[in-house]
């Protein structure tokens, strides 16, 4: 019987372990980070080698390109193929885990042999739970072991997302990777080189409503204020590799109506089956009302994407709640009246649209789910409602369906 390990997370851990990345098959990059000490070349990771004309060598799981040099394509030079453990492909020693975003993989002897109970909260920059002994660099925070179980609500924040494998069994209650308005950023939904990839769209002008952030679908638009146009969501952002999500617009002029920022992101992975008991909320947040000051009025902030949550394992059973829904837009405000926050998802059904009844102002437009993200509401006179944040995205590999609950949005 394998040995268990039970391990309460803590927040803001004084030891920083380093949590590595990882690659995969074939492996889809974005940008350099997600390639540890390689570079981004062509959609695929690529790694110094001076036997190449070019200095650099595809990664084993660049598809056609798979470890062939730079600028040649056609020719693999293996002289020095396997004395390098790359990132997104096994060496000689090296075993590997995942099918879809890719892989994380493990010298031999560092293969996990405990399993894991975890307790408590996650933060995927500081937490010891992140293990040291995935081959790569710093990118995301892995948990890994034998079985992986989680008990309790766990948040989870932090500039990495968070991947957890197991190499038979993972069982999930209740984890919570969302941005909350004015609190919780969930795991991944900030990084500096994760917002690079979010498109802004086009702000609001004066008194218009901010648009929501585009992801796995399109953001709602910005209501119009004052005759004023409302933003215009930025294009869709899905995601090919590990990632949070996108924010929405701030609302324009009068007070401050806050964009809402995106949901969080994580991968998990089992060799035999993965089991949610709880919920996995990884939605966006809700973008603010504006505030009004000095009797003028403005624009409410538009709300953030979901995130992404991806399972790679042969068989997904849900008895609880999935949902990566994007965050309500915000009130608009009028003359000294402020306008009401957006809502944010607590199950698979959307956000609704908000809205004071008595505020003049145009409502939030409620986030999207299954369903499209809703506009802004508009105001003639008044401050625009800002625009719904858009679904984020659910990723299923190796199963070819989540069995139990329905999740929001449709798992693809």
């Amino acid at each position: 019987m394998a040995k268990w390990i039970t391990i309460v997370a803590a927040v803001g851990c004084g030891l920083c372990v380093a949590c590595s990345p990882f690659g995969g098959g074939a492996f889809s990059c974005e940008r350099d980070s997600q390639c540890g000490a390689g570079t981004c070349t062509s959609g695929y990771c690529s790694f110094a080698d001076s036997s190449c004309a070019s200095g650099y060598r595809f990664g084993a799981a660049a598809s056609t390109l798979s470890n062939t040099c730079v600028g040649d394509g056609s020719t693999t030079d293996a002289s020095d193929v396997d004395a390098k453990v790359y990132l997104d492909g096994p060496a000689t020693g090296v075993t590997c885990f995942g099918t879809g975003f890719g892989k994380v993989c493990f010298a031999d002897g560092d293969i996990p042999k405990d399993a894991v109970a975890i307790t408590g909260s996650i933060d995927t920059d500081a937490s010891s739970l992140c293990s040291t002994t995935v081959i790569g660099a710093p990118a995301v925070c892995v948990i890994a072991g034998t079985e992986v179980t989680t008990t309790g609500a766990i948040a989870v924040t932090g500039g990495k997302p968070l991947v957890m494998v197991a190499t038979s069994t993972l069982t999930l209650d209740s984890i919570d990777l969302a941005s909350h308005r004015g609190g919780q950023v969930g795991a991944g939904a900030v990084a500096a080189d994760n917002l690079t990839l979010c498109d802004p769209g086009t702000p609001p002008e004066n008194n218009g409503g901010g648009a929501g952030g585009s992801f796995g679908a399109v953001g709602g638009a910005g209501g119009k204020g004052s005759n004023h146009n409302g933003g215009v969501a930025g294009a869709l952002e899905p995601p090919t590799a590990i990632r949070g999500g996108c924010y929405g617009q701030d609302g324009k002029s009068g007070g401050v109506g806050s964009k809402g920022l995106g949901g969080g992101a994580v991968y998990l992975i089992a060799n035999t089956q993965i089991i949610v008991n709880g919920t996995i909320n990884a939605s966006g947040a809700a973008g603010s009302g504006n505030a009004a000051m000095n009797g003028g009025n403005g624009g409410g902030g538009g709300g953030g994407s979901g995130g992404l949550i991806a399972f790679d394992a042969p068989i997904v059973t849900n008895h609880g709640m999935i949902f990566a829904n994007g965050g309500g837009g915000g009130e608009g405000s009028s003359n000294n009246n402020s306008g009401a926050n957006g809502n944010e998802p607590t199950s698979i059904t959307a956000a609704p649209a908000s809205g004071t009844g008595g505020n003049n102002g145009g409502d939030g437009g409620a986030g999207g789910a299954t369903t499209a993200a809703g506009p802004g509401g508009t105001a003639n006179q008044d401050g625009g409602g800002g625009g719904g944040g858009g679904a984020g995205a659910i990723r299923l590999f190796q199963a070819t369906a989540i069995t139990g609950n329905p999740v929001s949005p449709t798992a693809s």
